[in-house]
């Protein structure tokens, strides 16, 4: 995915292609075989997943984010960040973090902030680049909310495919 211009390279258009056509057969796959062949499917390599898992919500976060779970039904924060590796060798870097709150109205409301680009977020497990939340995803099921970031690792992959990614990392995450 070298490049991080304008025009998508043949290779860039193909993952986002295949991110777009083949996400519901995937989704299934992820569903019965688990998601890194899920995610071949799509024509990205999944590596090792770093994870983990946070009673006290807001020592995970910060801005307005922290300060809605400090004072809401928080009850965990669970983290996974994995890389991508696409046919080139070029790294995309996904973090997937489910919240979990005693009600789905403060799931609603959480997830109405989150949405808003500058309020705040969630830490990534491993800080090795810098989330913008630019190339981002949410989802919401009842009591729950799936927040799902894409950055590339050296800062080479378009918009087009960090996206696609970031909404495929929701699509594919477990419920």
């Amino acid at each position: 995915m070298a490049g991080g211009s304008a025009v998508l390279s043949s290779a860039e258009s193909a993952v986002v292609r295949a991110i777009q056509s083949k996400l519901p057969k995937a989704k299934r796959t992820a569903r019965r075989s688990g998601p890194a062949k899920a995610w071949r499917q799509l024509r990205l390599r999944k590596g090792r997943q770093r994870e983990d898992s946070a009673a006290e919500c807001r020592t995970v976060s910060f801005g307005q984010v922290q300060d809605f779970l400090t004072r809401e039904s928080c009850r965990t924060v669970r983290r996974f960040q994995y890389p991508l590796t696409d046919d080139e060798g070029d790294v995309i870097t996904v973090l997937v973090s489910r919240v979990h709150f005693t009600t789905g109205s403060d799931a609603v409301a959480f997830k109405h902030l989150i949405d808003r680009h500058g309020t705040g977020d969630i830490r990534p497990v491993v800080p090795v680049v810098r989330f913008t939340g630019h190339h981002y995803d949410s989802d919401r099921d009842g009591s729950t909310v799936l927040v799902a970031e894409a950055e590339s690792l050296d800062g080479t992959s378009p918009a087009e495919v960090l996206q696609a990614t970031a909404d495929a990392a929701i699509a594919l995450a477990p419920r």
